[in-house]
């Protein structure tokens, strides 16, 4: 049996949620992969995925297996990328999406470094706060928040960020400084206008998740724009913590609550899969992770 290619096959399904999605991410059939499988719980004398005829779910043997089969894998594409970019010189069009906020502090700097490394490469950095279609977009990369559901993309996770609730000293000063959860319902929050949570700020404190409703009064679907918003006072909200540090450490934003955090967004890289990945793609995301490494 070839472990690697089983190992992936794994990976694959528990990314995908399914048999037959991995299957056709990978170009082989259900029954194929889940012979695949098969196989490898019989090597490993242990059952990896629990399956029913409607759903499936890992085991704790499966799960832990997953996130040393997902180091391995990318310890592997790592060390074949290092290795071809000393046969070759990367060249044409790379063409990058981010969010606005997140693409200006960290995306922009890494892009430009990429660049000048590779001469030959025309990279293109698309800023904005749309969830795009990479396929129709033409787009190679792109930086996603949170858990993603199955898409075919491949994904490589980059980090983790914090998410704190804060205000304007302004805010504070004319509306009270929050001392617990229930008094957040006595003010009004400014956030992202495609937050799930909607009229309520959720909130993982001592004792668990919790969700406080709060009027909403000012919404964006940019970062910078929400954190003006928060440094003039409209209300308090959450920000993700790299992109507020600067407004903390100056005193025009302060943290409330330092007990309770919003549950944090994993940042991911995410390209269209297929059986070749261009070097240029490749080689990007090797260097953006190793760019971004331990910044969250």
């Amino acid at each position: 049996m070839d472990m690697l290619r089983a190992m992936a096959s794994f990976v694959r399904v528990v990314d995908a949620g399914s048999l037959s999605a991995a299957g056709r991410d990978l170009g082989v059939s259900q029954s194929a992969i889940s012979q695949q499988i098969a196989a490898l719980e019989q090597l490993l004398k242990v059952r990896l995925i629990r399956r029913t005829t409607r759903q499936m779910a890992l085991t704790d043997a499966g799960a832990e297996y997953y996130r040393k089969a997902q180091a391995i894998l990318e310890a592997v594409q790592e060390a074949g990328e290092a290795a071809a970019g000393h046969a070759a010189a990367l060249k044409g069009r790379l063409r990058i999406h981010a969010p606005v906020g997140f693409g200006q502090s960290y995306i922009a700097d890494v892009a430009i470094a990429f660049q000048k490394s590779h001469p030959g490469v025309i990279v293109e950095l698309i800023l904005d706060d749309r969830f795009i279609d990479l396929t129709a977009d033409a787009v190679d990369i792109a930086i996603r928040f949170g858990n993603l559901a199955s898409s075919g993309l491949v994904v490589r996770r980059l980090g983790r960020m914090r998410r704190i609730l804060v205000a304007s000293p302004a805010y504070i000063a004319e509306n009270g400084h929050p001392d617990d959860a229930t008094m957040l319902t006595h003010h009004v929050q400014v956030r992202f206008n495609g937050a799930p949570e909607r009229d309520a700020i959720p909130l993982i404190g001592p004792d668990g998740p919790l969700e406080v409703p709060v009027r909403t009064v000012f919404m964006a679907n940019n970062a910078f724009a929400l954190t003006k918003a928060l440094v003039a006072g409209v209300g308090l909200g959450g920000a993700q913590l790299p992109l507020v540090q600067t407004e903390l450490e100056s005193g025009e934003l302060v943290r409330l609550m330092p007990d309770f955090e919003y549950a944090p967004l994993d940042v991911h890289a995410v390209y269209p899969s297929g059986h070749f990945i261009p070097q240029k793609v490749s080689a990007f995301v090797l260097y953006l992770q190793q760019a971004t490494k331990g910044v969250w």
